[in-house]
């Protein structure tokens, strides 16, 4: 259920984008630069952060969206997508710089 009724038909946050496109294209961008910019992190490893994330704040259309696209750009698909919404400690992930002291939270 939307906390804001927006009067679209597009779903998730698509909707509230194109309501406010002064403020949305620029949301759009930012986006697009974090997950498909120049990074240390493959496509793949980014969008499965944005996965975790979504799961954490309980978006089911954007937990949806980024673990369907974090599937079809890792090797381990769906089944480490799943692992890692699941149980992030327990997950094959490697670990990276910086990484270290954060697998594993995500408890409220």
């Amino acid at each position: 259920m939307p906390h804001i009724e927006l009067n679209s038909a597009e779903p998730g946050i698509r909707g509230l984008l194109r309501y406010r496109p002064e403020t949305g294209r620029p949301l759009s961008e930012l986006a697009e630069v974090l997950l498909r910019g120049p990074s240390t992190l493959t496509r793949g490893e980014r969008e499965l952060i944005a996965a975790h994330v979504s799961a954490l704040n309980d978006c089911r259309y954007c937990s949806s969206a980024h673990s369907a696209c974090a599937a079809a750009q890792l090797p381990g698909g769906m089944a480490l997508v799943e692992q890692v919404r699941t149980d992030l400690g327990a997950a094959p992930v490697p670990e990276t710089e910086g990484s270290a002291g954060h697998r594993g939270r995500g408890s409220r």
